[in-house]
C-alpha cells in the first residue's frame, strides 16, 4: 500500500471515532441520571434540629441546688442555626418563659426549698422546622436550718448605773428562718457566772422582782429554734442605784393643839390635839423617786387614795360619833410609796369632838388653863361611876393634880372614896375583875377633888381581895403592891 493510502485509511478511522464519541454524548446528555451534584434552581430537603438532650440538673434528681441553672445539648443535622424556647415552672405541664434564645442554657434565679420544678426545651431552625424535647422535673434542697439571732437591744444597756430596783429585763431576738420558733433561757445573779432563772420561755423579758440598793447585777440570754439550733447572747451587767429615803410628815393637824372647822386656833393643849368639825389632813413626802400613791386612813379605814401631785391634802369630816366621855381618840395615818415599792407611814391621835359645847369649854382651857379649876387623877380605881355632872370612885391608890386660879396641889390617895365634877377631855380606862367594877387608866374633871376615909368597908374590901387572890396574892394584889410601891 502506498504512502497516500495509509494517510487515507488513517483519516477515516479518526472521522469514525469522532462519530461515535458525539453520539455517545448526545445519547448521556439526554439521560436524566444524574452523576454529579446538581446545580440548577430545585430546592434541596431540610432535617428538623436535633432532640434537645442531656439535661441538668438531671431529669428526675433531688435535692438540687436552689441556685441551680439549666443546661442542655442541642444543633441541628443540617448545620443551620438554632434557636430555643424555654417552658418552666411548678406545674405541669410548665409554661413558657423564654422564645428564641440561642444559648444552650438558662439562670431561672432563686428558687424555692423543696419544690418540684417541670421544665422541657423545644427547638427552631432557620428554616421554621422544630423539635420538642421531653419534659423534665427535678425537686430543690431541703432549706437549710440557721440558729436563732443572737440576742441584742438589751434593756437595761449594758453596763448601765443607778438602775431602778424594781427594773424589768428585756432584749431583742428572733431567728433568720422566719417561720421557726424561738425561745429563751434567762440567766440573772449577782455572780458573773448568773445560774439560769428561767427557761424555755417564749417572751423577751423577765422580771427578776425588786433587787437590792447599790448592787451590780449580771445576766444573758440563750436562745433556741424549735430545730435545737441555739445562740448565746454575751454577759451584760448594770449597778442598781444607791439607797434613797422616803419620808412623809403631817403638816396638818400638828401636836398640841386645837382646830375648829379646820381651822388651827392660837392655843397650845398639853398631850393632846383636839379637831372640833372637818379638818384637811396635809403632809408633806419626801423621795428621790416618783411618788406613785399616798394613802390616808382613819383607824386604819382607807378615807382616800391620792393621785401623785401635791399638796397632799385630804378632808375628812366623819358622821357624828360619841362615846361615854362625849370623846373620841381617832388615829390619823398616812402611807407614801414610791416607784420602786418602798412606802413610808407617820400617824397623829387625836380627840375627835363633834356638835357639843365642851369644845368651847377645852378651848377656854387652853386659852387660860389656870381660869378654870379641874383636876387630873390616875391610878387604879373601884366602882367607877359618872353622871352627866359629877363623877364618882374608890380609889386603891391614884396620884391626882388640881390646878385652878389659885390653886396647884398634887398628892397620891390611898383608899379613899372619891367624887368630883363633870368629865372633861380624854378618858383613858380599862375595866377588868369581877363585873369590870376594876379600872385602871386616868381622866380629868372639873373641880377639886373630894375624899372621904374608908373605915370597915375598906377592910372588908381588902379581906375579900386577899380570899380572892389566894395567900401569896393574885394580880390584883399584885397590882395594888406595885402601886403603893
Amino acid at each position: 500500500m502506498t504512502m497516500n493510502g495509509r494517510k487515507m485509511n488513517n483519516y477515516s478511522l479518526m472521522r469514525v471515532s469522532t462519530i461515535f464519541i458525539l453520539t455517545i454524548a448526545l445519547v448521556v446528555s439526554t439521560i436524566s441520571i444524574p452523576f454529579g451534584p446538581r446545580t440548577g434552581a430545585e430546592p434541596i430537603d431540610n432535617n428538623p434540629p436535633n432532640v434537645p438532650s442531656n439535661p441538668e440538673p438531671s431529669n428526675g434528681s433531688t435535692n438540687v441546688y436552689i441556685s441551680v441553672d439549666l443546661n442542655w445539648t442541642g444543633g441541628d443535622p443540617d448545620g443551620d442555626p438554632v434557636t430555643f424556647d424555654i417552658y418552666f415552672g411548678t406545674m405541669s405541664p410548665p409554661e413558657k418563659i423564654i422564645t428564641n434564645q440561642s444559648a444552650t442554657n438558662y439562670d431561672p434565679g432563686t428558687l424555692n426549698y423543696s419544690t418540684n420544678y417541670y421544665w422541657k426545651i423545644i427547638a427552631w431552625d432557620n428554616q421554621s422546622a422544630s423539635t420538642e424535647g421531653p419534659q423534665w422535673e427535678f425537686i430543690t434542697e431541703v432549706k437549710p436550718n440557721s440558729p436563732p439571732n443572737v440576742p441584742y437591744n438589751e434593756t437595761p444597756v449594758n453596763q448601765s448605773m443607778n438602775v431602778i430596783l424594781n427594773t424589768g429585763l428585756t432584749w431583742d431576738g428572733g431567728d433568720p428562718d422566719g417561720e421557726d420558733i424561738v425561745t429563751y433561757d434567762v440567766y440573772f445573779g449577782t455572780s458573773n457566772i448568773p445560774p439560769k432563772v428561767a427557761s424555755n420561755q417564749s417572751a423577751t423579758s423577765y422580771n427578776p422582782g425588786t433587787l437590792e440598793y447599790d448592787t451590780i447585777y449580771y445576766w444573758r440570754i440563750v436562745a433556741w429554734d424549735n430545730n435545737g439550733a441555739s445562740s448565746n447572747g454575751g454577759l451584760w451587767h448594770f449597778t442598781t442605784k444607791q439607797e434613797t429615803t422616803l419620808t412623809v410628815t403631817i403638816t396638818k393637824p400638828l401636836e398640841n393643839k386645837f382646830y375648829f372647822n379646820d381651822a388651827e386656833q392660837s392655843i397650845s393643849i398639853a398631850r393632846n390635839t383636839i379637831v372640833y368639825g372637818k379638818i384637811t389632813i396635809t403632809v408633806n413626802v419626801t423621795s428621790d423617786n416618783e411618788i406613785t400613791n399616798v394613802e390616808f386612813f382613819v383607824d386604819g379605814t382607807p378615807i382616800q387614795d391620792k393621785d401623785p401631785s401635791t399638796p397632799y391634802t385630804c378632808e375628812w369630816q366623819p358622821i357624828i360619833q360619841f362615846n361615854s366621855a362625849l370623846s373620841l381618840t381617832r388615829t390619823i395615818k398616812v402611807v407614801a410609796h414610791d416607784s420602786e415599792n418602798n412606802s413610808a407611814s407617820a400617824e397623829i391621835n387625836i380627840t375627835k369632838w363633834r356638835f357639843h359645847a365642851l369644845p368651847f369649854i377645852i378651848a377656854g382651857l387652853g386659852l387660860a388653863s389656870r381660869l378654870v379649876l379641874h383636876t387630873t387623877v390616875s391610878g387604879l380605881f373601884f366602882n367607877f361611876q359618872q353622871s352627866r355632872l359629877s363623877v364618882s370612885f374608890f380609889a386603891f391608890r391614884a396620884r391626882f393634880k388640881t390646878i385652878g386660879p389659885f390653886k396647884s396641889q398634887r398628892g397620891v390617895i390611898n383608899f379613899k372614896s372619891c367624887t368630883g365634877g363633870i368629865i372633861i377631855g380624854p378618858m383613858k380606862l380599862t375595866s377588868f375583875g369581877l363585873f369590870h367594877k376594876f379600872s385602871y387608866g386616868s381622866f380629868t374633871f372639873i373641880g377639886n377633888l373630894h375624899a372621904d376615909k374608908v373605915g370597915l368597908g375598906q377592910v372588908l374590901l381588902s379581906g375579900l381581895l386577899q380570899r380572892r387572890t389566894g395567900n401569896n396574892g393574885g394580880g390584883l394584889l399584885n397590882l395594888f403592891s406595885a402601886l403603893r410601891s
